[in-house]
């Protein structure tokens, strides 16, 4: 393993910037379509369902400490299928830095740069992601610490600008939606990004204190942090429009004109996007890297993520376009993070508790 320590901090800006990183820009305009007014209410559920899977990670990593959870899958099922568990977890985090890539280079070729082909927008950012996963976690960290606070004074400069088209007209008929419904139909922002945050015991060797506090902390600031921008979207753009949008977000900060010198900020968006994404996509690529070294026992890490580029730049392609895309996030994307997330964490935590209830009258008798 990797010889590196990172600090509570960085471990929360980590786990944060990742929760958010895509979320604020990529889920208001899908919410708000569904839940209308009551749009800001969805992420607390889905924020609250990430916290109770948050405590069954953290208790199955307490009964392996040291270990990441490549090696709690062979440790706790066992060589033969534990191996197999751990190289389906190495096949989602190529495929979810897929997926992360794919969507920012949506946004980058419908906003900005139409004429650049996909591809070369992923290579590209891939590139630098590589050269960060060479240099280590540490440096992803320490990358992290000092562009989140920049990140956040820029949102709030966006959100204060933006407050002269705030009206609280735009939230009436609050409270009329149908629970059951809406949470059927947004199930997917549980898996996209809360479920997704099983990949952070893949680091959790490397923080050295306040684990669990750092970690349920991250999920219930990133919660009321995407609860708070579909509120602000909702009271700038209503909800007809704002439903209609792909990115929200950029069209809010389009519109902003503060005289004739504060005007076309759609690049500092973009900038805000950009950084988050840089820090989730880091995170997943080093964890696919870093899974692949120790499930296939490889020592030089350079080569391999320079190999990866190639794979997760064709795996982005598996889309036509964004709606596809989209489309694949609200209907199927839960059931498949369901099984890494949830169903196989539970799995090995049962699987702990029976081996220690073995152990336990061995060692009465002995």
């Amino acid at each position: 393993m990797e010889k590196a320590q990172i600090s509570t901090w960085q471990f929360f800006v980590l786990l944060f910037g990742n929760l958010l990183g895509t979320s604020f820009f990529f889920w208001p305009g899908g919410l708000i379509l569904t839940a209308k007014q009551d749009a800001w209410m969805v992420p607390l559920w889905a924020g609250a369902a990430g916290v109770l899977m948050a405590l069954i990670w953290i208790k199955l990593a307490e009964h392996y400490p040291g270990e990441t959870l490549i090696q709690i899958c062979i440790k706790a099922a066992g060589k033969g299928v534990g191996r197999v568990i751990a190289l389906l977890y190495v096949v989602f985090f190529v495929h979810l830095s897929a997926f992360v890539i794919r969507i920012i280079g949506d946004f980058i070729k419908l906003t900005m740069m139409q004429r650049t082909p996909l591809t070369v927008l992923h290579v590209m950012f891939l590139l630098i992601i590589c050269y960060a996963v060479i240099k280590g976690i540490e440096t992803i960290s320490r990358a992290a610490e000092l562009m989140i606070p920049i990140v956040t004074l820029t949102f709030i400069f966006i959100f204060l600008a933006a407050l002269y088209e705030w009206n609280s007209d735009r939230f009436q008929g609050m409270f009329r939606m149908n629970v059951w419904k809406t949470v059927k139909e947004t199930r997917a922002l549980i898996a996209f990004p809360f479920l997704d945050a099983h990949i952070f015991l893949m680091l959790l060797p490397y923080v050295q204190s306040k684990k669990k506090l750092s970690f349920i902390m991250a999920i219930v600031v990133a919660t009321l942090a995407l609860s708070g921008i579909t509120f602000f979207i909702i009271g700038v753009l209503g909800v007809t429009r704002a439903s209609r949008e792909t990115y929200p977000m950029f069209v809010i900060v389009q519109e902003i004109h503060i005289g004739t010198f504060f005007e076309h900020l759609e690049s500092t968006i973009a900038l805000i996007l950009l950084v988050a994404i840089f820090i989730k996509l880091s995170v997943t690529y080093y964890c696919a890297v870093h899974g692949i070294r120790q499930l296939f026992q490889v020592r030089d890490k350079s080569w391999l993520a320079i190999s990866l580029i190639l794979l997760i730049s064709g795996l982005t392609l598996g889309f036509d376009n964004v709606i596809e895309n989209t489309v694949f996030t609200r209907r199927s994307y839960f059931e498949y993070s369901l099984f890494f997330g949830c169903i196989f964490p539970t799995l090995l935590l049962v699987i702990t508790w029976i081996k220690r209830l073995k152990r336990q009258p061995k060692e009465g008798s002995s």
